[in-house]
């Protein structure tokens, strides 16, 4: 099976086999001449401001089409990390409510919530099932007390994907929000951001951007009240308003929760990213690494290996996880015959993207 995206885009692909993609992409040459526009932009001043301006707008919009809403729901923070401790820090919580959480997040979707508990909130941890979440096993710990859910549409330790949808078609009906961890499916599969109340993702993973941003995605369904409890001069309506020493009005859309400029770096990165990942379709992106998975998946499963994520496309992304208690010394060995994965946590993690081909599988299945 042949690349989606050619190798010859990205550097020194020719000379490394990247299944690294659940941690970092490797670098466009694009993205490249994209931060050396914002650089250049920088000696026009008033001038490179209006362009930052222009890419920013262009970036949201894309990134809009990738989650099927509109620009002036999405927000631009630092990180992902970040958004999810903002989200934790706005919301009313009173001694008693809760939280739904489960055992295959990230420690950014874990962290803001244990902290509550010393305010009397309970977090409801909900195990796994054979590496996979699904939604009634979420709903079941899910109450009238229950202020939000908190889960990642494919976790990070097992490759499992979430059906998001049919949890959220059940919240939607009562109080509770969701929040969607799309940081490793973003730019990979479909997401969409109308079957949830948040969407937060990195910016330096699938979607083949840079460090430096965290994406907010907000659905007005029932969020068009929802104050941020914290506040900048990027959050108001007009910063230089003659009441502004006295008070202050948010903007109605997703801008209220940006407090301060953005790293346009990353922004001039990501509207070059995102717009490759649009050109090639993001239907077609999934469709091949969900491809390339199930060759790798009945590749490894025919050498013994214990795969914990599940081999129906259905039900994954383009992490493939394989338990090893040696993942960390697997992916040093590897990274030694420029073959990069993540090894750790008591697995390796093969991560597939649309550069990726059946040549690359061939090579890591000589090593391992």
């Amino acid at each position: 099976m042949e690349a989606l995206l050619s190798k010859s885009l990205f550097a020194d692909l020719d000379t490394s086999t990247w299944f690294y993609s659940g941690a970092e992409t490797p670098p466009l040459k694009g993205v490249h001449a994209a931060v050396d526009d914002y650089l250049k932009l920088r000696s026009d001043g008033p001038g490179g401001r209006d362009h930052n301006s222009l890419i920013e707008a262009s970036c949201k919009a894309n990134i809009a089409r990738l989650l099927g809403g509109k620009p002036e729901n999405i927000g631009f923070l630092s990180n992902s990390s970040e958004i999810i401790s903002m989200i934790a820090g706005s919301i009313e919580f009173r001694p008693g409510d809760n939280v739904v959480i489960n055992n295959l997040e990230f420690p950014s979707g874990v962290l803001p919530w244990l902290m509550l508990k010393e305010r009397g909130v309970e977090v409801r941890v909900v195990p796994h099932r054979n590496w996979q979440i699904a939604p009634d096993d979420i709903l079941a710990e899910v109450d009238s007390r229950t202020r939000l859910v908190m889960a990642s549409h494919v976790s990070y330790l097992s490759g499992a994907r979430l059906d998001y949808r049919s949890l959220y078609e059940c919240l939607k009906h009562t109080d509770t929000l969701l929040l969607l961890d799309a940081t490793q499916s973003l730019g990979a599969v479909s997401v969409d951001m109308n079957a949830s109340d948040f969407v937060v993702c990195s910016s330096y993973k699938w979607l083949l951007g840079l460090h430096g941003l965290g994406i907010l995605a907000v659905n007005p369904a029932r969020l068009s009240g929802f104050i941020p409890r914290t506040i900048g001069w990027r959050s108001v309506a007009d910063m230089f308003s003659p009441q502004r020493y006295n008070q202050y009005e948010l903007f109605a859309d997703s801008r209220r929760f940006e407090t301060g400029y953005p790293s346009y770096p990353t922004v001039y990165a990501l509207e070059f990213s995102t717009g490759l990942l649009l050109q090639a379709g993001i239907d077609r992106v999934e469709e091949h690494i969900l491809q390339l998975g199930s060759e790798l998946t009945g590749r490894l499963m025919e050498k013994g290996y214990e795969v914990m994520t599940p081999h129906e496309p259905k039900h994954r992304a383009g992490n493939i996880c394989v338990v090893s208690g040696q993942g960390a010394e697997i992916a040093e060995m590897l990274r030694k015959e420029r073959i990069y994965l993540w090894g750790g946590d008591g697995r390796f993690r093969v991560s597939i993207h649309a550069f990726n081909d059946s040549g690359d599988i061939e090579r890591l299945l000589r090593y391992i």
